[in-house]
């Protein structure tokens, strides 16, 4: 099994941001982190999946 350690690491640095510019921007709104958002959703697969086309996983 192959598992690209620095592939994981700027994934999730990435959907950290994601959170964070959401959180900034007002998508998230203030005491609502822990409910259910598509938009959230949407946005994390939307920055993983140009990740992906930029860096895609594997050797």
């Amino acid at each position: 099994m192959h598992f690209d350690l620095a592939h994981a690491i700027v994934t999730v640095a990435l959907l950290f941001a994601t959170l964070f510019v959401l959180k900034k921007v007002g998508v998230i709104k203030e005491g609502e982190e822990r409910k259910f958002s598509w938009t959230a959703v949407i946005a994390m697969a939307i920055v993983v999946f140009i990740l992906n086309l930029i860096w895609p996983y594997g050797p």
